[in-house]
Formats: structure tokens, C-alpha cells, sequence
């Protein structure tokens, strides 16, 4: 579904990576690791398509629906209501959009002005409007920041249900390991290794 050969980037002097490989697996689920600075969310923002890399070449697969949760929001419009953003972002019938709403713990937000959200409910709101865009590649960039336990456990048990391939950058070592990731892409190495449970350490230190 993505693959990605010799990217590299650099802000000015400061050379974030150099020659990165990605080739994700059909329902894969991809850490990309690595200590602060080492190019993750940089990394990731290039899959996306939101960055150009410098050198190299990102491939969408056949098919592939890209679906990229910020943690910036930069989805969320202020301006417009919790339901407009949602049908926005899916077209699907309001109920449908209200069901999902209300497992995202935001029911009584639909008509609120999405700009006035706290930094939790956007959070919620920005993984609600993207799991009903129905992406099947998913680049999820520390998806549970701000989020409270049971809007963590929702998120969870929707990845959990999730058949596409996914990518996540995440500092949160219960999520990861609940996640069970595939492999993982070690920063600023660009190696890829299978992944286990000593790896979490890692992710703590990220």
C-alpha cells in the first residue's frame, strides 16, 4: 500500500535523515521509533504527503487511501460545528456520524463550533472525522495525546477493529503495547526491525 525509497530531509544546516526505506505490508502495523529529534513526525508528514522530502520518492499503492491524524488539529476548522466537519470529512448519514460521535464521547458537541473544543475533545473529534473517511492507510502521529482513559479505550477498540495498514509514531507505552505492532522503523538509523516487548522501553524514552 506505501513504500518510500531514499528520502531524505534537512531544515538548513540540520539534517533530519538521510536515506529512510519504508515498504509497509497489506494490514501491517508500523512503529516508527526513536528518541526526540530523530525525524519521526517528520518522517511520517513525508508519508502523508503533507512534506516533500528533499531526495527520494514516496509510491502510493493501488488503490490506497491515505488517512494522516495531526496532533496540531490542523483538520479542525473553526467556524464550523462538530457535524459539519464530520459529514465534511465522510459524507455518510447523520445518525452514522452521531454513532461515531458518541463512541468518541462527543454527543452532546455535535453542534458546538469545533474552534471552542478543549485540546482532548479535538483530539477526539480529529480521529473521529478521520476512522470515518475510511482510509485503509492509516498515519496516526501520537494519536492518544490528551485523551482521557475511556476516550483512550474508544480509540483503542476502533484500531483494534481497523483491517487496513498503519503507521503511528506514539510516546505512550500502554497504547503501543495494546496496539501489538508488526515491526518498527528505528530512527535515526532507518532500520527495521520485528517488533517486541523490550522495544517499549524506547517508546517510554521517546
Amino acid at each position: 500500500p506505501l513504500k518510500a525509497f531514499g528520502l531524505a530531509k534537512s531544515y538548513g544546516d540540520n539534517v533530519v535523515f538521510v536515506d529512510v526505506d519504508v515498504d509497509l505490508d497489506r494490514e501491517e502495523r508500523m512503529m516508527i521509533m526513536g528518541l526526540n529529534g530523530a525525524g519521526k513526525t517528520t518522517l511520517l508528514r513525508i508519508l502523508a504527503g503533507v512534506e516533500t522530502a528533499d531526495l527520494g520518492e514516496v509510491k502510493v499503492g493501488h488503490n490506497a487511501k491515505l488517512g494522516y491524524y495531526a496532533q496540531e488539529h490542523e483538520q479542525i476548522t473553526p467556524g464550523k460545528t462538530v457535524l459539519q466537519l464530520m459529514a465534511e470529512a465522510s459524507g455518510l448519514p447523520d445518525l452514522q456520524l452521531r454513532t461515531m460521535l458518541g463512541h468518541f464521547l462527543l454527543a452532546d458537541k455535535v453542534e458546538q463550533d469545533a474552534g471552542t473544543l478543549s485540546g482532548g475533545e479535538k483530539t477526539k473529534l480529529a480521529i473521529a472525522m478521520l476512522m470515518t473517511s475510511r482510509p485503509n492507510v492509516l498515519l496516526l502521529d501520537e494519536p492518544t495525546n490528551n485523551l482521557d482513559p475511556q476516550a483512550k479505550e474508544a480509540l483503542l477498540e476502533a484500531l483494534r477493529q481497523y483491517r487496513g495498514t498503519m503507521v503511528v509514531v506514539s510516546h505512550d507505552t500502554d497504547f503501543v503495547a495494546r496496539l501489538e505492532p508488526d515491526r518498527a522503523i528505528m530512527r535515526p538509523e532507518g532500520t527495521v526491525h520485528y517488533f517486541d516487548e523490550s522495544m517499549l522501553e524506547l517508546v517510554a524514552m521517546a
